[in-house]
């Protein structure tokens, strides 16, 4: 469960929401419309509603990272260290 929440859903999360949605959605709308609609996207299956904005919030900085670098690796990267954190501070508190 740890290696595919660190390692695997972040490429496939960010190649799908970012690298896909974004791109498609920017370039035919603005960069925050087609952030907060990708990134919205991105929080949908993540199946929190208590969380929801702040899915969409990280969606849309990782929207804003891909598109200052047009690297999809920054954000890969960026969401791997994300989950990694997320992962490290709830097992320190459980």
């Amino acid at each position: 469960m740890y290696v595919y929440a660190i390692a695997f859903s972040p490429v496939f999360e960010e190649l799908i929401c970012r690298k896909y949605i974004f791109t498609k959605l920017h370039k035919r709308y603005s960069f925050w419309l087609s952030a907060i609609l990708s990134s919205i996207i991105f929080a949908i299956p993540h199946f929190n509603v208590v969380n929801f904005i702040g899915y969409v919030f990280i969606g849309v900085v990782w929207s804003w990272y891909y598109k200052k670098t047009d690297n999809i690796l920054v954000p890969i990267f960026s969401h791997m260290l994300f989950n990694y954190f997320v992962i490290l501070f709830m097992s320190l508190k459980g």
